[in-house]
């Protein structure tokens, strides 16, 4: 298992790749297949990290008070009785039910600052906003230098935090 993060606000023509991805998920006929674009496309704003990669950046997180512990509201049930069904409801349904999903993954706790920890315990889908980032790089700046240099000897959490930084001002990242 791993996790794979992906920029929210991805430039075109990645973005319209991956509209056209997640329209064609369940039965793409196009050739190429929508994943090659999609994949290739978006590679450049994407981040990979196995378990073992997220462990180490979400326990530096919490060393520097970038998360917090938090339970997570569930995510709307699947209003539809199986594959056939979704590809047969009105796009309206489809839509609908989208956005319940959209706004699930990207839940936040009121007067928390920055990420939920949950946001980077599963593959979600869930989505890290400019926010939550910008919050946790602010509690990361006034964290104790010797605890930030400790942790900046690290390949990964220099990594890490570039990452955060780039996604900050693209919309946040999506988890997968």
């Amino acid at each position: 298992m791993g996790y794979d993060l992906e920029w929210v606000d991805l430039p075109e023509p990645a973005a319209a790749a991956r509209d056209r991805f997640e329209a064609c998920l369940v039965r793409c006929v196009h050739v190429p297949h929508c994943a090659s674009s999609y994949f290739e496309l978006a590679a450049p704003f994407q981040f990979h990290l196995n378990v073992m990669g997220m462990a180490a950046c979400r326990e530096g997180m919490r060393r520097t008070a970038m998360t917090y512990e938090a339970e997570y509201r569930p995510f709307p049930a699947w209003p539809f009785a199986d594959t056939e069904d979704w590809l047969s409801a009105a796009q309206d349904r489809r839509d609908e039910y989208d956005r319940a999903e959209r706004a699930a993954s990207a839940q936040t706790v009121a007067g928390m600052v920055g990420i939920p920890e949950f946001k980077l315990m599963s593959n979600g889908p869930w989505i890290v906003g400019d926010q939550e980032i910008g919050q946790a790089l602010e509690r990361y700046a006034t964290a104790p230098a010797v605890l930030r240099s400790e942790l900046e000897a690290d390949e990964l959490w220099r990594d890490w935090l570039a990452w955060l930084r780039e996604t900050s001002g693209h919309g946040g990242f999506i988890v997968g």
